[in-house]
């Protein structure tokens, strides 16, 4: 664990929320089509926890992306 160098995260606060925000709103988005298509509660569940983390993992990568730009 102590291997000499610490990664910070330098983006500012603003647009980790926005990420988290976009994450959650897409999380819903999953939730609400997999129970209107048939799916059970828990099918739903899955389906927006594992959309929510794709596309906060996506945009975090974009914003890594961005800060190098």
């Amino acid at each position: 664990m102590s291997s000499g160098t610490t990664t910070v995260c330098a983006h500012p606060v603003r647009d980790l929320i926005i990420v988290a925000l976009i994450g959650v709103v897409v999380g819903l988005l999953a939730f609400i089509v997999v129970t209107q298509l048939g799916g059970a509660a828990l099918d739903g569940v899955s389906g927006a926890g594992a959309s929510s983390i794709a596309v906060s993992g996506v945009g975090l990568i974009v914003l890594q992306y961005l800060k190098r730009s």
